[in-house]
């Protein structure tokens, strides 16, 4: 068997990286920090649409949480949606967010 290449190894670790968050999310589904790691993740994999999944399920359960609405307008700009993350940006500046 030959030795894999260092892209074959970062694969294999960002496959066994989003199982155990996926496990771990399993067992406590309302861990935020979590939900914020795999979608900033997905998102530096080019998946907006699931990383938009994972930030929506912590904005539902804290607003207030920090950066998450820039987290949000990213994957809105990767979707081509200038409205909604423009509409995140503004929603991120108010304070009481």
């Amino acid at each position: 068997m030959a030795p894999k290449t260092a892209e074959e190894e970062l694969l294999v670790a960002d496959k066994d990286f989003v199982r155990a968050l996926r496990d771990h999310l399993k067992a406590n589904q309302n861990d935020l920090d979590a939900l914020v790691a795999l979608g900033l993740f997905l998102l530096s994999r080019k998946e907006p649409d699931k990383a938009l999944a994972c930030f929506n399920r912590v904005t539902k359960a804290n607003p207030g949480y920090p950066a998450i609405w820039r987290f949000k307008a990213k994957a809105f700009d990767a979707l081509g949606d200038a409205k909604s993350a423009e509409q995140c940006r503004l929603r991120g500046k108010d304070w009481r967010s």
